[in-house]
């Protein structure tokens, strides 16, 4: 299974987070694996910390094509803000494919 990076808040309680968790100024928070708790979820938001690795269970499918949609949507919310010049639209590009391409494989 391959380590998928989630946003923490639908996260339910129990969820393993799998990779080290540091704030944004890249002091460690958490030491993985470790299962969420109340506690800890309150602990990342406070320290700024969006989203998390957590291992990938999907096999495939619609859901996976959810998650994609999703993703890709968020991404380009993001993207939004920088720009429409002919560099900008190229990293877009470069970054929407990576995303795609990522999911596809985790579905193969």
């Amino acid at each position: 299974m391959k380590p998928v990076l989630v946003r923490l808040e639908p996260l339910t309680i129990g969820t393993v987070i799998v990779s080290d968790v540091a704030d944004p100024r890249g002091r460690l928070l958490v030491k993985a694996p470790v299962p969420l708790d109340e506690a800890l979820k309150d602990l990342l938001r406070q320290h700024g910390v969006r989203e998390v690795f957590i291992e990938d269970r999907r096999k495939g499918g619609e859901e996976s094509e959810k998650v994609l949609q999703s993703e890709r949507e968020m991404l380009l919310r993001r993207l939004a803000f920088l720009g429409d010049g002919h560099a900008e639209k190229a990293l877009k590009t470069l970054l929407i494919e990576t995303i795609e391409k990522f999911y596809t494989e985790l579905t193969e």
